[in-house]
């Protein structure tokens, strides 16, 4: 069967002139017509090329799910770790928890254990604490600072500054002040100097005697609260040993009045014999008795209610007695306290000259010892050979050389424990052994020629 290429070429070709020849008997060839490019192959009307496109695309389209999808996966297996490493956290703080409150609970254990126990210690005045000292409020014999002399020539000169400047506001009035002081001769500063000269004088007196007495007590409650240790200590002992419990009820007043009793309970104590006789339980008397009260009429609750208006004139008579004993009695403690406070301060500067005593002693043994050593560092010969350094000081000497231009801006310590830290981690300390070494022997060679010289001298 003829192809379409073959028809194609049987038209261009003349059948009468296929076989015709040139005069010269040579028969022609038939001219080639140009090359036709060859259509592009196509399968189900799509091309080759097309395809190709569409799975290119494809391909680009799976390769960024797959990274899409890879990178969901880490942030997944980043937030799961990310879980698991705080509920690790949660556990070891639930841990610490537990811990936490079987110490709380063993504390609390110990403490009411403790609570049996009743020391009996004579407590001595505590010293006040900073804090409190802050809170307390001032007191009127306080010790003043004295005031300059510029206050002092301020507080005459204050009332004809503020005639001549009636509107001045305080700022400015002392502004005015200053300018004037400045102007102020030397011969008329004099006495305002000398006045505030003598104040301070006696005020750094009365500071000093303050300061001493507060050191006094100091060291006094030192040792007290040694001995008070002690004491505290023994009793315990005594009281494991014993192994009974002592109670710790807090003891009442039996001078405090008892409080007054109400219409109600009066009413009671007249109708709980009469229950009780009857054999009633006692669990329902208090019922029967609210329930009796609530039905009682006006009238029948008067004698009970009279009883309880001479209960209370009772007990705000007894009460305002007991106040005043209080009162007299708090008046008489607080004397004692004083008194008290006197023969402590006594004691104290007792105690206190003792150890001024010992300290100068001390001082002195101390000056003594730093005499005798500078009269012997003196009686050294100067040309005696000096000791040979050892090799962690050549190195240091070295270190330091180069860590002045480094870091310049270093401290001694700080320098100290840097090159330190370098000798540690020095592995070749061959080196400064043997300078150690050679200096060691150049120091024995100059101690036998000095030797030699002192003998011949």
């Amino acid at each position: 069967m003829a192809t379409k290429r073959g028809k194609r070429a049987a038209k261009i070709v003349d059948p009468e002139k296929e076989n015709a020849t040139d005069g010269a008997g040579i028969i022609p060839m038939p001219l080639k017509k140009a090359a036709v490019k060859p259509k592009a192959l196509t399968v189900n009307n799509i091309s080759l090329e097309e395809e190709l496109e569409t799975m290119t695309k494809t391909l680009k389209q799976m390769s960024i799910e797959k990274e899409e999808s890879e990178a969901r996966l880490k942030l997944k297996e980043d937030e799961l770790q990310a879980k698991a490493a705080e509920a690790e956290r949660i556990n070891e703080q639930l841990k610490l928890s537990d811990e936490g409150k079987k110490k709380l609970e063993e504390k609390l254990r110990k403490l009411q254990k403790l609570k049996e126990f009743q020391p009996t210690l004579s407590l001595g005045m505590p010293l006040p604490s900073d804090d409190m000292a802050k809170k307390k409020k001032k007191n009127s014999n306080r010790l003043k600072k004295p005031k300059s002399a510029f206050l002092l020539w301020s507080k005459e000169q204050r009332q004809a500054v503020s005639e001549e400047h009636p509107n001045a506001s305080f700022a400015e009035m002392s502004a005015i002040m200053g300018e004037k002081w400045k102007s102020v001769s030397e011969e008329e500063r004099k006495p305002y100097l000398e006045r505030y000269q003598i104040e301070k004088d006696i005020y750094l007196k009365l500071v000093g005697q303050e300061k001493r007495e507060a050191e006094a007590l100091k060291l006094l409650h030192e040792e007290q609260s040694k001995k008070q240790g002690q004491e505290l200590l023994e009793q315990y002992l005594a009281y494991k040993k014993q192994g009974q419990p002592w109670l710790c009820r807090k003891e009442k007043d039996p001078l405090k009045p008892k409080h007054p009793t109400t219409a109600f309970f009066a009413f009671c104590n007249s109708r709980r014999p009469a229950l009780l006789e009857a054999k009633t339980r006692i669990p329902e008397i208090g019922k029967i008795l609210g329930e009796e009260w609530k039905a009682l009429s006006d009238a029948r609750r008067v004698p009970f209610e009279k009883i309880a208006a001479t209960e209370k004139t009772r007990y705000a008579a007894e009460l305002e007695a007991y106040k005043i004993s209080k009162a007299e009695e708090s008046i008489a403690a607080e004397k004692e306290l004083e008194e008290k406070v006197k023969l402590e301060k006594v004691h104290a500067l007792q105690l206190f000259k003792q150890k001024e005593k010992t300290d100068q002693a001390k001082k002195l043994m101390k000056d003594l010892t730093k005499e005798k050593k500078k009269a012997k560092e003196q009686a050294k010969d100067p040309n005696k050979p000096k000791k040979p350094l050892s090799s962690y000081l050549i190195f240091s000497m070295e270190m330091r050389k180069i860590l002045d231009e480094e870091k310049p801006g270093m401290t001694f310590a700080e320098m100290n424990a840097l090159i330190a830290l370098k000798w540690k981690e020095t592995s070749d300390k061959q080196i400064w052994n043997d300078k150690a070494a050679a200096a060691k022997e150049r120091y024995t060679a100059e101690m036998e020629e000095y030797n030699k010289d002192a003998v011949m001298t």
